[in-house]
């Protein structure tokens, strides 16, 4: 959903505004997940794909599965992103909206992908660190990649740390052929 990003951000920014101003963050959270969830559906993909549909269309085909599920504040967010070619960013607005949720909260989640699987102790220390180097609290959520030979890789918001050896022998490479 990487390539939504840009595109869902307004939304989740605007809907969070919204939500926190109508002190209704777990609701909206709540529909943005029914949202993602029936947006990302194979089924429904293929749908949202035939170009033999409008795009108000589109956006009605949503709102018959969750209708009853969902405000009119919430409706109306979809009937806006089908009316704008939006809503296969649907996944990436929840994921969007968590993250603004996540900071205001003082939280932060953070994805470490390790070469090798990581012991309770490294992980601990991982998030201590983590904890104090952004002053937020931090939940990890670790994946092994043994491509990267050795060292880890950790995405913590818009922070990248990547020490991993492939990257180390990348750059190494890099700076000796020049």
């Amino acid at each position: 959903m990487a390539e939504y990003t840009t595109s869902a951000r307004p939304y989740a920014r605007a809907v969070y505004a919204l939500a926190t101003q109508a002190s209704s963050v777990d609701g909206w959270g709540e529909a943005l997940a029914l949202l993602a969830a029936v947006a990302s559906d194979a089924g429904m993909q293929e749908l949202l794909d035939r170009p033999q549909l409008s795009k108000e269309q589109k956006g009605e085909l949503i709102l018959k599965v969750l209708s009853d599920k969902l405000n009119q504040q919430q409706q109306n967010l979809v009937r806006l992103m089908a009316e704008n070619g939006r809503l296969r960013a649907l996944p990436e607005v929840a994921h969007q909206f968590e993250i603004y949720r996540a900071e205001a909260e003082g939280k932060v989640e953070a994805e470490v992908i390790s070469a090798f699987e990581l012991t309770g102790k490294q992980e601990k220390a991982i998030t201590e660190t983590l904890k104090s180097k952004l002053g937020r609290d931090v939940s990890i959520t670790t994946t092994t990649d043994e491509s990267l030979i050795g060292g880890v890789i950790i995405k913590a918001g818009d922070t990248i740390i990547d020490g991993s050896m492939k990257s180390q022998l990348e750059s190494l490479a890099i700076t000796l052929s020049r």
